[in-house]
């Protein structure tokens, strides 16, 4: 209908509805009708027979213009009935009285139930004036006026029937067109202009339509359309305002058609205008009511509309809240810090957020096509597709990106997954955190903290220094004083030289030669210096080995792992926790041969520090005098395996799982902080990828395993190592 003239859509336009199509087939019949009808009125006057044929052609014209026009005025009936009485009389109602029900059966498909009161007049009065003025038989026009009043009747209810038929399917039709212009709504301003939009067209009745959302005690007033003031859009009204049938339908599944004096006290509230009807709909999702649908009608409409009204609230309810969701997840992933990307299962970039662009330094118009695998370091890219295949929640991994080639790398945690579109197809969410400061403030923590190790152990260290130094000490001076001795024999002996080269008496000076000799115990220094340099070689060897210990033990280390030779490392942290051990336990240590191990070495040497001195702390809490600490290394697959072993007080099961939380400590208040066994997990799962555990039994003791895993140099392999 579209493409045709607009002439001819006037003509066509009735037919679009059930009830148009019924007229449009009887206004068909009686255009039909005078090429056969109208042979009744051969046998009439001449002077009749003109009228009668242009009654009947008039009467035609006019029932055109009224079907073009899709309206009668209701007083046509009267006009109409007149010529239908000419065209009747013309045959003395006989066979042309036929146009009488065909023009009953057209007409009877317009007009209101009063209208017909004026029909029902008109075809008694066509009737009456058949007896009186054509001198038809009373019998036969009795028939025909009861015949005609039926056809009244019936094309009356069809028209009804048509009508409402024709509502209910406009009606689907807005709630079809709602629906998917709700769906295509990409703002809450869309979606409540379709929603308002498709309440107007409703019913003929609506006036004016609002939507309203409720905030605590007030109403607000947030669209509206139709027939309504200035004020009405953007009012706030206090809720307690609202008649009480409104207010109570304010809950899911609630409606309420407020009548009368009701509705026009809910007109006011919301600053409309009287009107004598008034629907209200809640707007709710998941059981909860953020707002209302109001539709303002001029009158009572002739249908139910709870349905379709509800239906429309919770569809425009439903839209709303996901477009909120919508709006709130997008300020979110707008406003983050962190870099949020989503790509295709290939991998290539659809979109990437503010952050992104932020820490890449490259704008999300230049990374959106890019492949998303082009961003981060090949040596972590392996890593992070296996922490995504994994069964269970992604967990982030540690990984570097980059936008460009020129570009340093950035150290990130990173999430990688995979997620399942509406259309069935995969795509990939990417969510990178900037941990570049942090790792800077961990790495300065982690050395405070090893710091904070050596000034806890610092008195030890000094008793364990000063001890060598001071029998070097003592055997300096027992030297010094052997060698003023040792010069005074010499003294003698060149004495003793001088005098026999001249060839003089040496008898005196032999004596005073062996007198020096016995003086000094010639024989105890040549036994005690040798073992008194001995002894003081010994003791600077030990103080080289602390001090030894402590450089490598205190090194701040690298963000890099490096291969480190375990086994060292170890007994340089049991030296230095030396002064914490010897007065409660005996250490006692099995050292497997190791491959080197692609570790952070500080790390290392932290945990097994924490873990002696906690060891040596428990054996010291059991009161059973001195106990035994037992470390041990091993290989196993491609772990390496530490154990520190004690004969401590053992954990109790109940505390068992809170051995590894952060402040938790059985010491007393001021002895313990409870940082160090957390600090031996975060520095061995977190830092390497490791594990730690125990187990224990009350009152024996308690094992420690640390699992690291084995990362070997270039060459090397665990068969090399093992041979």
């Amino acid at each position: 209908m579209d493409g045709m003239p607009a002439g001819v859509q006037r003509w066509t336009r009735g037919t679009a509805t059930m009830l148009g199509q019924v007229r449009t087939l009887f206004l068909i019949i009686l255009l039909i009708w005078p090429f056969f009808g109208l042979w009744g009125v051969r046998q009439a006057p001449p002077s009749l027979r003109v009228v009668a044929v242009a009654a009947a052609l008039g009467l035609l014209a006019w029932l055109c213009a009224g079907y073009r026009r899709q309206r009668f005025p209701a007083w046509s009936w009267v006009a109409e009935g007149l010529l239908v009485s000419l065209v009747a009389g013309a045959s003395n109602y006989g066979s042309t009285v036929a146009v009488c029900f065909m023009w009953v059966n057209f007409r009877a498909l317009y007009g209101s139930l009063r209208e017909k009161a004026v029909a029902v007049a008109t075809l008694t009065a066509v009737m009456v004036a058949g007896v009186a003025v054509f001198g038809a038989r009373i019998d036969s026009v009795v028939s025909l006026l009861l015949t005609a009043y039926l056809s009244l009747v019936v094309m009356h209810m069809l028209a009804r029937a048509g009508a409402a038929r024709d509502r209910a399917a406009a009606r689907e039709r807005a709630a079809a067109s709602a629906g998917a212009g709700l769906v295509a709504a990409t703002s809450r301003e869309e979606a409540m202009d379709v929603t308002l939009g498709s309440a107007l067209s409703m019913d003929e009745q609506v006036g004016a339509a609002l939507v309203v959302t409720l905030a605590g005690p007030a109403l607000h007033v947030v669209a509206a359309a139709g027939e309504v003031g200035t004020e009405a859009a953007g009012w706030v009204a206090e809720r307690a305002a609202l008649p009480e049938r409104a207010r109570a339908a304010l809950v899911p599944g609630g409606f309420e058609a407020l009548i009368g004096t009701a509705a026009r006290e809910a007109a006011a509230v919301l600053r409309l205008r009287d009107f004598p009807v008034v629907l209200v709909a809640p707007l709710a999702v998941y059981g909860s009511c953020f707002g209302l649908l109001v539709l303002a009608m001029n009158g009572r409409s002739t249908d139910d509309l709870s349905s379709p009204v509800k239906t429309l609230a919770d569809e425009a309810a439903l839209t709303l809240d996901q477009l909120l969701n919508r709006s709130r997840l997008s300020a979110v992933v707008d406003h983050s810090p962190d870099a949020l990307v989503l790509a295709g299962e290939a991998g290539i970039i659809r979109f990437a957020n503010p952050g992104t662009a932020l820490l890449l330094g490259e704008p999300s118009s230049e990374l959106t096509g890019r492949h998303l695998w082009s961003l981060l370091h090949p040596d972590d890219l392996k890593e992070i597709l296996r922490a995504a295949a994994a069964p269970g929640t992604p967990v982030a991994r540690p990984c570097r990106i980059r936008a460009r080639d020129d570009a340093p790398w950035i150290n990130v945690e990173a999430v990688l997954d995979y997620v399942n579109e509406h259309d069935g197809s995969r795509s990939i969410v990417f969510n990178a955190r900037d941990v570049s400061e942090r790792q800077r403030l961990e790495l300065e923590l982690r050395h405070a903290q090893k710091l904070e190790s050596v000034g806890r152990l610092a008195a030890g260290i000094a008793h364990e220094i000063n001890t060598p130094i001071q029998f070097v000490g003592d055997n300096a001076r027992f030297l010094e004083t052997a060698f003023a001795d040792l010069n005074r024999l010499q003294d003698a002996y060149r004495d003793l030289l001088v005098l026999a080269a001249e060839g003089g008496e040496c008898g005196a000076v032999v004596e005073e030669v062996n007198r020096i000799a016995e003086e000094i115990d010639i024989e105890f220094l040549l036994e005690e210096v040798p073992m008194a340099l001995q002894q003081s070689l010994e003791g600077i060897s030990r103080v080289a080995g602390i001090v030894r210990a402590m450089k490598a033990f205190g090194h701040p280390g690298s963000e890099e792992k490096t291969q480190a030779n375990l086994s060292d490392a170890i007994a340089n942290t049991l030296i230095v926790a030396n002064n914490e051990i010897k007065y409660v336990a005996d250490v006692e240590t099995d050292f497997a041969d190791l491959p080197p191990v692609h570790c952070h070495l500080g790390d290392i040497n932290q945990v097994v520090l924490n873990l002696v001195v906690n060891a040596a702390h428990a054996i010291g809490a059991a009161g059973r005098g001195r106990g035994t600490i037992t470390v041990r290394t091993r290989l196993e697959d491609s772990q390496v395996v530490i154990e520190v072993a004690d004969t401590g007080t053992g954990v109790p099961p109940e505390i068992a799982d809170k051995l590894f939380d952060p402040f938790f400590t059985t010491k007393e208040v001021g002895t313990g902080t409870g940082q160090g066994l957390a600090l031996v997990r975060t520095l061995v799962v977190d830092r390497h990828g490791g594990a730690v555990d125990f187990t224990s039994e009350p009152g024996v003791g308690t094992v420690f395993t640390v699992r690291l895993p084995v990362d070997l140099a270039e060459g090397n392999s665990l068969a090399e190592v093992g041979a």
